[in-house]
């Protein structure tokens, strides 16, 4: 019997790794993990979250203190609650995709932004914000020999009794500087978004989570805690009083206003007709 004690006390520790690893790839305790990670992403501590449940959907605070705990009590309404509440992919917390945060597609499709934005206007009784945030891989301005990936997403800031909740949507995928359909796309999202009072941002991201966001792949905030800040706005490039007026820029401008009207967003262009004459003229904009 010396040597079953033997390997026993050899195989112990392996058996308890295995166990430990195969209670990781459990899917309901990914789902149960993946519903914390998201409270916590979003700035909110594990003893906050029952002041945010429903009453029907409460739990205990021993319940929510694990994954290990909470997969035992996780039901599908609170899924779809906190799918709902932050504005996530319900694939993401049942652990069937990568991608957290639902994207607004408007490539080639301008037209898309805008009707979400006046979609959510019309429910905008909270005092949303937005804000716009352009990542790159570096500090260096939009050029013609710019080439590196780039992500736009949306935060949506709605009051939440003393505070904000954020939400996050992506508005790029896989977006890249050296293809010009993806510049002009870039540039109608500033002019939709300037059009409906986002505040612009942009930041510097490292390439492999720089990579992961392009490809609406992880959770937002967590990869924007990762940026460092860029000396230049989201939309430096769109107006001229801040990047000049080469002739790169006026063209892609031009494009830019030349698309939106296609797709009759003409009260865009006229908005920013009218901001780049305020600019353009600062003193009699202050009379």
């Amino acid at each position: 019997m010396e040597w079953l004690q033997t390997a026993n006390s050899l195989l112990g520790p392996f058996g308890q790794l295995v166990s430990w690893l195969q209670n990781r790839a459990n899917p309901a305790r990914r789902q149960a993990a993946r519903v914390l990670e998201a409270f916590e992403a979003h700035g909110f501590e594990r003893t906050q979250i029952n002041r945010l449940l429903p009453s029907d959907l409460q739990l205990t605070q021993f319940e929510l203190s694990t994954a290990d705990e909470l997969k035992k009590v996780i039901k599908q309404p609170h899924i779809d609650w906190v799918a709902g509440f932050f504005a996530l992919n319900p694939d993401w917390l049942d652990g069937a995709s990568e991608q957290a945060h639902t994207p607004i597609d408007s490539y080639k499709r301008p037209g898309e932004l805008q009707a979400w934005f006046r979609e959510h206007a019309q429910h905008a009784d909270d005092g949303a914000i937005y804000k716009l945030h352009l990542l790159t891989s570096d500090t260096s301005p939009i050029t013609p020999a710019s080439s590196s990936y780039y992500a736009v997403v949306l935060e949506e800031l709605s009051e939440l009794g003393d505070d904000y909740l954020s939400r996050y949507y992506h508005l790029t995928e896989g977006a890249h500087f050296d293809h010009y359909p993806c510049l002009l796309h870039l540039m109608q999202i500033l002019a939709v978004a300037h059009s409906h009072g986002a505040i612009m941002r942009r930041a510097v991201l490292p390439q492999v989570n720089l990579r992961r966001l392009s490809l609406c792949q992880g959770l937002i905030p967590q990869l924007l805690w990762k940026a460092k800040p860029h000396p230049l706005d989201a939309d430096h490039e769109f107006w001229g009083h801040f990047s000049g007026d080469s002739p790169w820029l006026a063209q892609l401008r031009e494009d830019t206003e030349t698309s939106l009207l296609h797709a009759g967003l003409h009260e865009v262009v006229a908005s920013i007709h009218h901001d780049r004459q305020r600019f353009a003229d600062p003193q009699r904009n202050a009379t």
